[in-house]
């Protein structure tokens, strides 16, 4: 089926109409190891990262495809999710072979290019994976897949919008690897600076490994005023939904991200005065000891916690920022000692005896102060890449549908 839609002249069709084959792919025998050992990658759901794919997680031979459902599908191609990541496309720049929760369409390259088709399955994802059926696992039907609709316009104004929106995705994928670059980078620095200082020509070993003369070692618990919190009585309205933001479990994933002001549950002074949980300043540097443990904020406003957190109210000698960043870099440790089956946990005699490297205040505040302007950098970039999503989004909603034209000779070339 394929009509001239309204002023828009674009062409309503379905997508199998458009495309010049569907080819599915299957799964070599895994009782065949040898199938696994070759250089032709092998894409399943899991390599589903970004909308353009050139390696994969497995890798078969030639004997493989050739005694298998699975297809060697020609680089420059969409491939669809069908089952499990229902929706999800993307471009393979290499040949690949799929298994059988892929689809590969082959665009008829005289009705559509093949990043605006790309494009537009991006845009109708959400539609497609509500399509799915099923109990366990979610799936469309090939039937389904050939009769979803698309609006088509002349092939030079396709590639048109296709080289806008490639150009929001290599921002997107720029400022992607400029985050990784720069979270690298605050790895390897706060390695150097949390071991070895600023400037530093002398060491010495201790009994938590080599630190600069000038350092100390000492118990945590000396330095800082150590609280654990609780849950006030859920059964009592009063001491609850109030305006003292109240960490818990829930709030674990506001956590690494230096300060914490917003909870999702509040409590009361009621709820506080009547438990053991304690209003604690701002400043005060939150650790989770339960569950995801290691997990670790700045309070930046007064805040209580529940049990499954342990606080440090920071003294003359120990700056605030630095103790986020030294207890950050001991992460592996907390994992390491972390006890329990069902929920990790970290005993409190372990904090009771907690000790770490001491540099003197001045150095501490240096040391921060370098670290937090990397984080500066990481957060502006991640807003801008927020930014740009929403910017990708709105653009092929307008782009894709025709509520935004843009202009081109007919008769011209336009590349992506």
């Amino acid at each position: 089926m394929s009509e001239i839609v309204g002023p828009l002249k674009w062409r309503l069709s379905f997508l199998e109409d458009v495309l010049e084959k569907i080819i599915g792919g299957g799964t070599p025998s895994r009782k065949v190891e040898e199938y696994y050992t070759g250089n032709i990658s092998w894409v399943t759901v899991k390599d589903l990262v970004h909308h353009k794919i050139s390696s994969s997680q497995e890798y078969i031979t030639e004997k493989a495809i050739q005694n298998s459902a699975t297809n060697l599908i020609p680089k420059g191609n969409v491939i669809i999710a069908t089952r499990m990541a229902v929706g999800k496309a993307f471009i393979n720049e290499v040949d690949v072979a799929i298994n059988q929760d892929l689809k590969a369409l082959i665009p008829n390259k005289n009705i559509i290019e093949t990043k605006f088709l790309l494009y537009f399955l991006m845009n109708k994802s959400e539609e497609i994976e509500k399509m799915g059926t099923g109990t366990t696992v979610k799936g469309i039907r090939l039937e389904q897949l050939k009769k979803i609709r698309i609006n088509v316009p002349s092939l030079p104004e396709q590639r048109k919008i296709a080289a806008i929106l490639t150009s929001v995705d290599d921002a997107i994928e720029k400022t992607e690897a400029i985050i990784k670059q720069t979270e690298k980078a605050k790895k390897g620095l706060m390695q150097q600076l949390l071991t070895k200082g600023i400037g530093h020509t002398e060491f010495k070993q201790t009994e938590i490994g080599e630190i600069p003369e000038a350092w100390g070692v000492e118990l945590l618990d000396n330095v800082a005023t150590r609280k654990s919190g609780h849950t006030p009585n859920k059964k009592i309205n009063n001491y609850w939904n109030g305006s003292i933001p109240w960490i818990s479990l829930k709030d674990t994933q506001k956590l690494d991200n230096r300060y914490i002001r917003e909870t999702t549950d509040y409590t009361t002074n009621a709820g506080i005065k009547n438990s053991s949980a304690v209003l604690l300043p701002a400043g005060t540097v939150v650790i989770s000891r339960d569950a995801t443990v290691g997990k670790v904020g700045i309070m930046g406003v007064k805040m209580a916690t529940s049990q499954h957190f342990i606080n440090y109210i920071c003294g003359q000698t120990i700056d605030s920022r630095f103790l986020y960043y030294y207890l950050l870099s001991c992460r592996s440790i907390f994992k390491r000692i972390a006890a329990g089956n069902t929920i990790k946990t970290i005993g409190l005699p372990f904090f009771k005896e907690f000790k770490i490297a001491l540099p003197p205040i001045n150095e501490q505040r240096q040391i921060s102060k370098i670290l937090w302007a990397v984080d500066d950098r990481i957060e502006y970039e991640k807003k801008y890449l927020e930014q740009l999503g929403v910017l990708k989004k709105a653009l092929m909603q307008s782009l894709l549908t025709g509520k935004v034209r843009v202009k081109v000779d007919e008769n011209a070339e336009v590349t992506a």
